[in-house]
């Protein structure tokens, strides 16, 4: 945020658990015992889900749990045994969790040739427009069917943008009615410089738009007056001019670590044409002792406060 506006919650409940947050006024929570449950911060409301003794990477909550006929699903990003990630899903009040079957469909793609399907780890997922959808750090979209069926699986719905072979870290966002991906520290070589010496050393961004017809994507330079919130959360935006203190066509980064080099504000425009990173946040006593402990965790109050 541009300043500094703190409400301090006394959350006993969640003392020795891990959090992750949502657009929608819920936490989903992970404790030592394997316990994973849905916590309301504001209303003390708790939902509960099946345990799991995965290594949990990062949990995303698709819907709001409490509206009416809400499908709300869960997606864990996990590791496996012996391989890189895995993705499973399960509701509230279900008794296991599933996981989803990679189903590589193979367009024909020169741009996919020399993909396994398995050398690409699960970062995102989302629900839009009556559908789920994942993304690998690859790139690549797809599509999630038959969650409420016997064989659910992921199918490939879109190859990842051209001369887009990667990052550290992609999302999955909904841009005015636009399935669009970020992609955190990509290897990028669509400008014509291979020379990547600058890779890891100053974070940045690339944002694509994807035409779910043509199942094409263009690459974009601005996210308008929306906000984008991403991290240790499910990956959202909002207009910033309906939260005092945020600012528009900006990246507010956050990560699984406590590396406060992972963490700030990134100006979309500013980036443009030259990387300037991440902006850190605002420093006082009470940031600066949060973050020692933890990475910031993204909520929106819903209702609005």
């Amino acid at each position: 945020m541009l300043e500094e506006i703190f409400d301090e919650l006394d959350l006993p409940e969640l003392r020795e658990w891990r959090c992750w947050g949502s657009p929608f006024g819920w936490l989903v929570t992970h404790d030592l015992n394997c316990e994973i449950r849905l916590f309301n911060p504001f209303s003390r409301a708790s939902l509960s889900l099946p345990k799991s003794s995965w290594c949990i990477e990062k949990l995303i909550l698709s819907i709001n749990p409490k509206e009416s006929n809400s499908n709300c699903i869960v997606f864990a990003i996990y590791w496996g045994f012996l391989d890189r990630g895995r993705i499973g899903f399960a509701k509230p009040g279900d008794l296991a969790w599933r996981t989803l079957i990679y189903d590589d469909d193979d367009d024909g793609d020169d741009d996919d040739e020399d993909d396994d399907g398995g050398g690409f780890l699960w970062d995102d997922a989302i629900y839009f427009k009556c559908n789920f959808y994942g993304c690998l750090n690859s790139g690549e979209i797809f599509l999630f069917e038959d969650l409420n069926g016997a064989h659910p699986k992921s199918v490939k719905f879109a190859s990842r943008p051209p001369n887009f072979h990667g990052g550290r870290t992609c999302y999955l966002f909904d841009l005015d009615g636009n399935l669009c991906m970020t992609c955190r520290d990509p290897f990028d070589v669509d400008d014509g410089n291979d020379d990547d010496e600058d890779i890891g050393y100053t974070i940045k961004y690339v944002i694509f738009k994807l035409d779910m017809d043509t199942k094409s994507w263009e690459k974009i330079y601005s996210l308008g007056d929306r906000s984008l919130f991403l991290g240790n959360c499910c990956t959202f935006t909002v207009a910033a001019a309906d939260y005092p203190g945020c600012k528009p066509n900006c990246i507010y980064s956050t990560d699984a670590s406590i590396d406060v080099a992972d963490i700030g504000i990134y100006d979309v425009e500013k980036n443009r044409d030259k990387d300037i990173g991440l902006e850190p946040f605002p420093k006082s006593k009470p940031v600066e002792q949060l973050l020692s402990v933890a990475p910031p965790v993204w909520i929106i109050p819903y209702p609005p406060l």
